[in-house]
C-alpha cells in the first residue's frame, strides 16, 4: 500500500498502514499479546509491546507507505496511534500543497 503522491491519505488508511506496519516489525509472540483490529487512534503507543528500535522500524515503514519523513525526536514524542495518524496526514498535506504551489 503505497499512497500518490500530492494527496492526503484519509485517516484510516492511515491507520491502516499502522497497523500494517506493527505486524511486519513484531514477532508473532508480540502480536500474539495485541488485537491489530482494536488499535484506534485513542490507543496509547506504550499500550502496545513496542520497543524504540520496534518504534524506529514502524515508523521507518509508515515513512516508506506514505512518502514522509518522521523525525526520530518526533517519532519519541507520539503518545497516541492518533498523533501518529494526524502527523502523517499534516505532512502529506503539506507535500501535497508543495506540489500544487
Amino acid at each position: 500500500m503505497t499512497e500518490q503522491a500530492g494527496t492526503v491519505p484519509e485517516p484510516e488508511l492511515v491507520l491502516s498502514g499502522l497497523r500494517d506496519a506493527i505486524a511486519g516489525v513484531l514477532d508473532d509472540a508480540d502480536l500474539n499479546r495485541i488485537d491489530l483490529q482494536a488499535v484506534h487512534n485513542g490507543t496509547p503507543l506504550l499500550s502496545l509491546p513496542i520497543d524504540s528500535m520496534a518504534l524506529m522500524e514502524i515508523m521507518t515503514k509508515v515513512e516508506d507507505t506514505f512518502r514522509v519523513y518522521i523525525p526520530e525526536a518526533q517519532a519519541y514524542k507520539f503518545t497516541t496511534v492518533g498523533e501518529v495518524v494526524d502527523f502523517v496526514r499534516a505532512k502529506a498535506a503539506a507535500k501535497a500543497a508543495r506540489q500544487q504551489g
